[in-house]
């Protein structure tokens, strides 16, 4: 596989990151993950955007434009014979002489740019239903920001890989009361019966896809409301759905042992959202 690593085009087999990469020894960078389907990005401005704020928040240069990064993506695209797949970016801080936990003002990023297949989902979901397991949310107070930092994401999701479940829904707690966050890599919103609710963001990632399906449900009449969702309300939901770059909008139909229908809220959406997506696909 060909990737892009500091303005080269290399093997992904060679060797490309320094020993002292902060990115490597602290976590210290950022990443992305755009879908790319028959030659075009999937929101790529958007998701370009916000690793740019995040950039900017942490105080880390980003060297590249949106138009090169499109071109890069063409490329690699190319040369690894993929018409459809996922583009994941990330971009670190740069490299230390010496591991020290204090960082210098000026450095010269690293970025790196692959293109990779779209990675397998069981078919069998998508007819059926997700099955996702409560698992306490473990995970630092920078979770606005897509950070390499995903210790506590990988934990999370392979505890509930373990127990068979698709994905971890994350809960934090609050004067004894739990309340829901969202999932090791993706979001949720419900349905209650007569209205959308979604978790506000309050130190979890503003999704893509989160804002993307809120969207079309505001377009096609739905009433939305974002709020802090406890996790005692769930037995009064009607509908739980899952929303990702990867899984799109996926109906979840169990909850630990609590059990939902697939309904045709999410059904809805899933195809205002596709539609939305064929509409305003940027060309590679």
């Amino acid at each position: 596989m060909y990737i892009f690593v500091n303005g080269k085009i290399i093997d992904s087999g060679s060797p490309a990151i320094k020993v002292f990469d902060r990115g490597m020894v602290f976590g210290d960078g950022l990443y992305d993950v755009i879908k790319f389907q028959d030659g075009n990005f999937v929101f790529l401005e958007e998701h370009i955007e916000r690793m740019k704020k995040s950039a900017n928040f942490f105080g880390i240069k980003f060297p590249y434009t949106l138009d090169e990064i499109c071109s890069i993506g063409h490329k690699l695209a190319m040369m690894n014979d993929l018409k459809e797949g996922e583009l994941y970016l990330q971009l670190t801080r740069g490299v230390d002489v010496i591991r020290d936990h204090i960082f210098e003002d000026d450095y010269d990023p690293t970025f790196v740019e692959i293109v990779q297949p779209v990675r397998k989902m069981d078919p069998s979901i998508w007819t059926e239903g997700g099955k996702v397991l409560t698992y306490p949310d473990l995970r630092h107070q920078f979770c606005e920001h897509k950070t390499t930092d995903l210790l506590p994401n990988v934990i999370a999701k392979k505890y509930v890989r373990s127990k068979g479940a698709y994905e971890a829904l994350m809960f934090r707690e609050e004067n004894g009361r739990k309340y829901i966050t969202e999932g090791a890599s993706s979001s949720y919103i419900f349905f209650d019966g007569e209205k959308i609710i979604a978790p506000k963001i309050e130190n979890i990632l503003p999704g893509i896809t989160r804002s993307k399906v809120l969207y079309v449900a505001r377009e096609t009449g739905i009433e939305v409301v974002e709020r802090r969702i406890w996790l005692d309300e769930l037995p009064q939901m009607k509908e739980v759905m899952l929303l990702s770059t990867l899984s799109k909008v996926l109906s979840i139909v169990k909850v630990d042992e609590m059990e939902f229908k697939k309904g045709e809220v999410a059904k809805k959406l899933e195809n205002a959202f596709k539609d939305l997506v064929i509409s305003t696909l940027v060309k590679m």
